[in-house]
């Protein structure tokens, strides 16, 4: 009798456990199917705002688009994007399960990634605007100083132009919270350089300017 009443405790305290559980665990399965369906919505939604906003003319821009295409991603920024807000926002659904079942090591976990995401949006937001700014930059230099000649012209913009994209990788990591004090110091150093690049443009640029000025100015009294 003894060991029947053993067995039968067990399993009354078992079924009661699970009992206690079903009712937590069907809430996470709706909260689950619910922000499943919300996240999936939320997915199209972006395509299509993103669409219409020209976004992937902005990301052309930035080069971005060219480095997918040399790494094989066949899929857009836009849905790139879009499918990166698509596991964030699951993310927050499946810490919400957890939640409601009462894990709070995993939710834990879960909330911790969570919190980091927005560094890592923030880090390619940065990345994107460093990349326009990059190219602009290439341009400009690369026509002031068009009177050095093309071979140091080219090379004067390609200072230009890896010194930002440099300092906005730099800036990028240090959003991620990753070798704050190194991006001090190579901030410091690209700042360096693309000062020297950009006077070395502007400087020897228009005193070349100004002696093609002064050599038509000689011409045009002799006449």
């Amino acid at each position: 009798m003894g060991i029947v009443a053993n067995i039968i405790g067990a399993w009354n305290a078992v079924s009661n456990r699970v009992m206690m559980f079903l009712p937590n665990l069907v809430a996470a399965v709706v909260v689950f199917l619910l922000g499943w369906l919300v996240a999936r919505v939320a997915r199209t939604l972006i395509i299509k705002v993103l669409g219409a906003l020209r976004f992937d003319v902005l990301t052309e821009r930035a080069g971005i688009n060219a480095l997918l295409v040399k790494g094989n991603i066949q899929k857009q920024p836009k849905e790139l994007l879009a499918i990166l807000v698509y596991w964030f926002l699951m993310l927050i659904v499946i810490i919400a399960a957890f939640d409601v079942l009462g894990l709070p090591i995993i939710y834990n976990l879960l909330n911790k990634i969570v919190l980091y995401i927005p560094n890592i949006i923030a880090a390619v937001v940065v990345l994107i605007f460093g990349g326009i700014l990059a190219n602009f930059l290439e341009t400009i230099v690369k026509a002031v100083s068009s009177g050095l000649g093309s071979e140091t012209a080219s090379l004067l913009s390609k200072i230009a132009k890896y010194s930002v994209v440099i300092l906005a990788i730099t800036m990028a990591l240090q959003q991620l919270n990753i070798a704050s004090s190194v991006v001090t110091v190579a901030f410091a150093i690209l700042f360096g350089a693309f000062s020297l690049a950009l006077a070395l443009a502007f400087g020897l640029g228009g005193r070349d300017a100004a002696a093609n000025y002064l050599q038509k100015m000689r011409e045009a009294r002799h006449k």
